[in-house]
């Protein structure tokens, strides 16, 4: 339809209504993670409203660039682009372009594991959001935020705040920012090791994606399907699931996505015991991790490689990736993580029947988990009287 419009404003010479229709079809394309059809579309929209004078038309095709360059992982070109757009947007007095831009650097800070920023920018836009009465995005604003929360380990503030943030999308329609939610609470309850809910959840938040044309969403929830399968030990049905998501996102084009499929198969390999081959996928995960700024995953790539050195009895050099790990995910807030990596050097310790070392080091890291409410990292502790 709209590209019959588009065709009838150019037969009429309404340069501006085609402009608007040929933005409009490019958006389409982004939200289908259809990238280069949008990219195509979206540049010559630009490229049309600067000619016609439109600040505001220009400055939003600026602004969908820039989000496609954040979903495709290249954080630098879509920080330019929509720092520039936020600008442009503030010159003629559009809050709510400004507010969009504010909210979409927010989260390209969270990608990058740069909790501390991107929360200061979401906060500062959600209230944006408030002020102009724009619910949609200070829903999705509260989303961001709770992503945050439980990318840091914080899982029952994490839960609030999605919970609270999907009620809003329902209320508003917003079918997107359901699915999204759903996939996060998805997320929570497998990394609480709630299996069951957690397949419950994800199915229905593919589901959701599916029905609505989001086909990165419905890919990231077939693949933590398949990591749930990996967890449960089901090594056969977790190397179909991930290997039909990888498929889907070499067809969207989405370089994180497929270096979490990497991570994925590389945690298969470790659980199989394949220790070759997982620090080979690995090794190449967190190279990709580390080249598109996601340095979140690439210390839990580094993380897993040191755990795998540590199951061959290779203490020295399990040691210094875990302790290199554990400094990495301070750095970025990455509390659980860091506490883990403890934990594990702890256990080297004990390995080397270093008892009284061990029991220091994981009594800190049990006092750790304790702070951040993970029962299971505080259960697994042993006490070194009872080590053998």
């Amino acid at each position: 339809m709209l590209s019959i419009t588009k065709s009838q404003f150019d037969e009429i010479g309404d340069q501006l209504g085609a402009a608007q229709c040929l933005q409009r079809l490019g958006n389409i394309h982004r939200m289908q993670s259809r990238y280069n059809e949008a990219t195509d579309m979206l540049s010559k929209a630009k490229g049309q409203f600067e000619e016609i004078g439109s600040q505001l038309g220009a400055a939003q095709c600026l602004q969908g660039l820039g989000n496609i360059h954040w979903m495709q992982d290249r954080y630098s070109e879509a920080s330019d682009m929509l720092s520039n757009a936020k600008s442009q947007f503030e010159e003629i007095g559009h809050k709510l372009g400004a507010a969009q831009c504010l909210r979409s650097l927010g989260n390209i800070h969270q990608m990058q594991g740069r909790y501390s920023e991107a929360t200061g920018i979401l906060s500062k836009a959600k209230s944006q959001f408030e002020e102009i009465g724009h619910q949609l995005g200070a829903a999705q604003c509260l989303q961001s935020l709770g992503a945050i929360h439980w990318m840091q380990g914080r899982y029952s503030e994490a839960t609030e705040v999605l919970s609270k943030a999907k009620s809003q999308f329902e209320e508003i329609g917003g079918q997107i920012g359901v699915a999204q939610c759903l996939q996060h609470l998805g997320n929570i309850h497998q990394m609480q090791s709630r299996y069951s809910e957690a397949t419950h959840i994800l199915s229905k938040a593919k589901s959701h994606f599916e029905e609505i044309g989001g086909q990165l969403g419905a890919a990231q929830c077939l693949q933590s399907l398949g990591n749930i399968h990996q967890m449960q030990g089901r090594y056969t049905e977790a190397t179909e699931v991930l290997s039909k998501a990888k498929s889907q996102f070499d067809e969207i084009g989405s370089q994180l996505s497929t270096a979490r499929w990497m991570q994925s198969l590389g945690n298969i390999h470790w659980m199989q015991g394949k220790y070759s081959e997982a620090i080979d996928m690995l090794s190449k995960a967190k190279s990709n991790f580390e080249e598109i700024g996601h340095q979140q995953e690439a210390s839990q790539c580094l993380q897993r490689l040191g755990n795998i050195h540590q199951m061959q009895s290779q203490y020295s050099e399990a040691t210094h990736m875990l302790s290199k790990a554990k400094s990495q995910f301070e750095e970025i807030g990455g509390q659980l993580q860091a506490a883990q990596c403890l934990q594990s050097l702890g256990n080297i310790h004990q390995m080397q029947g270093r008892y009284t070392e061990a029991t220091e080091v994981l009594s800190e890291a049990k006092s750790q988990f304790d702070e951040i409410g993970s029962q299971l990292g505080a259960a697994q502790y042993i006490p070194s009287n009872l080590i053998i």
